[in-house]
């Protein structure tokens, strides 16, 4: 049940540049390198410190298997990220 909770808990922080990058796709047409960096960077710092903080306070049990569920949700939702990105970039932020 925690790992479930968990789950939704990451891929909700993971949706939030997705809906940033579906809502401003003009802000991403100019300099799209520096900001997708950008929000990359932000994710990772971010998720990061979510994961540390919840194996932490909460002593889970297996803290690997929730490691490796908390990276690779961050790995997939980035190429979800990255496609959206590049669909923006190539019909020319439309």
């Amino acid at each position: 049940m925690m790992l479930i909770i968990y789950c939704m808990l990451i891929i909700t922080l993971c949706l939030i540049p997705i809906i940033a990058i579906k809502s401003k796709p003009t802000y991403f047409q100019k300099n799209y390198f520096k900001q997708h960096i950008l929000f990359f960077l932000i994710k990772l710092i971010i998720i990061s410190m979510f994961i540390y903080i919840f194996i932490s306070n909460l002593s889970v049990f297996n803290s690997k298997l929730f490691i490796i569920v908390g990276c690779f949700i961050c790995v997939i939702f980035h190429f979800i990220e990255g496609f959206i990105l590049q669909k923006i970039i190539i019909n020319n932020g439309k």
